[in-house]
C-alpha cells in the first residue's frame, strides 16, 4: 500500500499542487493583461481624438486671423510691436505653427484677458514662452513676448 502511495499517489497530488501554483499565477497574468489592454484601448482612443482634432486644424493664415481677432478682442492691436509667425515640419504628417507676438505697454489685466482667450479657444493652440517685463517708459505697464504654438497635419484645409 505504501508502495502504491510512493508510485502513483503522491506524483499526482504533488502535480495538482503544481497546476495550481501555476493556475494561480497564469490568471493573475491573465488579469494583468486585460488591464494593460483596457490601458492600451484608453490611450488608442485618446489618441485618435488628437488625430482628428489636428486634422481639422487650420492653416497657418487662419490662425494668424485668429490671434488678430483675439488682440482686437483684448484691446491690444496698437500695442502689438511685431507677429512673427513661423512654420517647422515636425514629421512626414505634422507640422508646427510658431506666432511670437511682441506686446508693449499693456496692462497686466489686458495680458490676462489675451492669454485667457488664446487658451479657452477650441483650436489646439497653446502658449509655448511667456516673457513679462516692466515697462520701458511707464513701470506700470508690462512690456510682453508671448510665443504662442499649434500643429497641424500638412496639407489641411
Amino acid at each position: 500500500m505504501i508502495v502504491i502511495f510512493q508510485v502513483f499517489a503522491r506524483p499526482a497530488i504533488s502535480r495538482v499542487g503544481t497546476l495550481t501554483r501555476v493556475v494561480s499565477d497564469k490568471r493573475q497574468l491573465l488579469s494583468e493583461l486585460r488591464a494593460k489592454s483596457e490601458q492600451y484601448k484608453t490611450i488608442s482612443r485618446e489618441l485618435e481624438k488628437i488625430r482628428l482634432e489636428m486634422g481639422r486644424q487650420p492653416e497657418e493664415r487662419k490662425i494668424l486671423s485668429f490671434v488678430e481677432r483675439v488682440q482686437k478682442d483684448s484691446g491690444l492691436m496698437q500695442k502689438v510691436v511685431y507677429m512673427k509667425p513661423s512654420t517647422m515640419t515636425v514629421d512626414d504628417v505634422y507640422e508646427q505653427i510658431t506666432i511670437e507676438i511682441k506686446l508693449q505697454s499693456i496692462t497686466l489685466d489686458q495680458l490676462i484677458q489675451f492669454l485667457l482667450k488664446i487658451e479657452s479657444s477650441e483650436l489646439t493652440i497653446g502658449i509655448r514662452t511667456l516673457e513679462i517685463k516692466r515697462g520701458v517708459r511707464d513701470s506700470g505697464l508690462l512690456d510682453t513676448t508671448v510665443q504662442l504654438v499649434s500643429l497641424s497635419s500638412i496639407g489641411s484645409d
